[in-house]
């Protein structure tokens, strides 16, 4: 071998080892940049776009408790599905067009599925509910919420006391959390009646008097209210209307216009903060 052919080779040894060393050089601050990019990456994803930590599902059904709307409460309450059930149960009918409003109303509110059930009581009474042990009928469905309608004017008809009113319809409540313990109840009142305002029974009670007496328990327990009842009597007053405009010929039942306030009032209950931590 030449000097020159020896010194060709040196070169050539020389640069390969440099090209080496460079390579794996440059590959070292790959991996280093990539460990920190993926490092920056995972801090971001516990911040907002505006640099504050971000709140997770359950963080955000835990927070505010006390005041949580029932649309935010069903938005974020866990379940072991994407699932979402809610019942109405109590004094209502089944053909009431309120009904299939709201529930139109929810399912566009909440983004999850939701399913309802309806177990529809028209007429029953405090202690029929309990007599007949109807609180079972919701167990099935396992609702994450039930809107329970209470029976006023069927404990009017009945001609219950108030005492033992106030007493069947905290059995009633009792009754449903014994059978669904991690579901939110909610009390709702009913729509009012032009007729049965000064329709007494023998204890010389309308029906609001029971309602008085109902919404009290209520208050008292702390329980989620949807005062329906008195909206609506807000409502007709603000607008000049009559309440028997709002009502069919027998001064109970909601016409079309009656059921368009109800539902109204009804989908404007669930934005207002009420406290849940009653419920699971």
């Amino acid at each position: 071998m030449t000097k020159k052919s020896g010194f060709i080779l040196f070169v050539l040894i020389v640069l390969t080892i440099g090209i080496l060393w460079f390579g794996q050089d440059y590959q070292n601050k790959q991996k280093l940049e990539l460990l920190e990019t993926n490092g920056s990456s995972q801090s971001n994803e516990d911040k907002s776009k505006d640099g504050e930590p971000t709140v997770t599902k359950k963080e955000s059904f835990e927070k505010n408790r006390d005041k949580k709307s029932l649309l935010d409460y069903l938005s974020n309450v866990p379940t072991d599905n994407e699932k979402k059930v809610i019942s109405f149960y109590g004094d209502f009918s089944e053909s009431d067009n309120w009904l299939l409003s709201v529930e139109e109303y929810i399912n566009d509110q909440v983004k999850d599925d939701v399913q309802f059930n309806t177990i529809a009581l028209p007429d029953f009474d405090s202690y029929r509910l309990l007599e007949e042990n109807t609180a079972l009928s919701l167990s099935e469905a396992n609702p994450d919420v039930v809107f329970f309608h209470i029976p006023v004017y069927g404990d009017q008809v009945r001609d219950i006391s108030l005492s033992d009113s106030k007493e069947y319809m905290m059995k009633d409540y009792e009754a449903i959390k014994e059978a669904l313990p991690e579901t939110l109840v909610v009390f709702v009142t009913p729509n009012p009646s032009s007729s049965r305002k000064e329709e007494y029974n023998s204890r010389t009670l309308v029906y609001t008097s029971y309602l008085q007496e109902a919404i009290e328990m209520i208050n008292d327990a702390k329980l989620p209210l949807f005062d329906l009842h008195e909206a609506y009597l807000a409502e007709v007053e603000s607008t000049n209307l009559d309440l028997e405009t709002t009502l069919t010929e027998d001064g109970k039942t909601l016409n079309n216009k009656g059921n368009e306030i109800y539902t109204t009032l009804f989908n404007n209950a669930l934005a207002i903060p009420v406290d849940t931590t009653s419920g699971k």
